[in-house]
């Protein structure tokens, strides 16, 4: 195998073999490889393996082109699978590039935009901005598409109860780790104690308060206590202390908790001090 890599770096491989497997089989097959899924570790080694193919296989195919015209005087056909393989091995090594290390996929959905961003980076997800229906589908789309997920990591002042329970059910089901780099008010601590695993990065905080009816303007259709209610048992499910919970309700609804790290960590509602 090392003869064969060192054969063609030095072009002395017969036409056949230079153009149709060294060239286009090698390319579409490296092409063909969903690299961007990969785990972060197995896609910068697919990127490095890549860039070095694409050097072996333009560095043997000139040497082949100018053997073949010192003997023959046409090499159209080398730089014509030059061209192609270059194209194929260039577009796949610039798409991993721009998908996992510069380009924050849109919110899109169905609906609409809105105050709200999910973007993917390596294998976390990044909700921020409003807890919402449309935060939840723009998850869901991600999710179709990336299956190397592992953690959902949470910036929200809160939401909608009923869809942060929907984003929660969907961590929970997935076993996703979740955490905290900034802040996570509100619905967004529901969503947050779906996760398996549940960290706060240094100077993160968590904020609580009691449920309220905020829309003046519509006619109540829910009661906030039956519904505080039914979380406060969801979180007790979840392992966290009902003390704890009972106390973080019970907090006006226009105000904030925002117990320290230490008593997150008693309470059970983070998994690390």
């Amino acid at each position: 195998m090392r003869k064969y890599f060192r054969d063609h770096w030095t072009g002395q491989l017969g036409f056949g073999l230079t153009i149709f497997v060294n060239l286009l089989c090698v390319s579409f097959v490296a092409a063909s490889l969903a690299i961007e899924d990969w785990s972060f570790w197995a896609a910068n080694l697919g990127v490095a393996t890549m860039s070095l193919l694409l050097v072996w296989q333009i560095v043997g195919g000139l040497r082949c082109a100018a053997n073949l015209q010192r003997l023959q005087g046409d090499a159209w056909g080398i730089y014509l699978a030059l061209i192609v393989s270059t194209g194929l091995m260039g577009f796949q090594i610039l798409d991993v590039v721009a998908t996992r290390y510069f380009i924050e996929p849109r919110a899109k959905t169905i609906f609409g935009d809105d105050d709200f961003s999910v973007k993917l980076k390596g294998d976390t997800i990044y909700l921020g901005g409003e807890v919402n229906y449309l935060m939840y589908h723009a998850l869901l789309i991600i999710l179709s598409e990336h299956k190397n997920v592992k953690t959902i990591s949470l910036e929200s002042h809160g939401g909608i109860v009923f869809a942060g329970r929907t984003i929660g059910k969907l961590i929970e089901e997935n076993e996703f780790e979740t955490q905290v780099t900034t802040y996570c008010y509100s619905v967004c601590t529901l969503v947050f104690a779906a996760g398996e695993k549940r960290t706060l990065k240094d100077d993160a905080e968590v904020g609580f308060h009691g449920y309220s009816y905020d829309i003046p303007s519509r006619y109540q259709t829910v009661d906030p206590i039956e519904e505080q209610e039914k979380d406060q048992v969801y979180l007790t499910g979840r392992g966290i202390d009902a003390v704890f919970l009972k106390h973080a309700f019970s907090i006006d609804a226009k105000t904030l908790w925002k117990p320290t790290r230490a008593k997150l960590y008693d309470a059970g509602f983070i998994t690390e001090p």
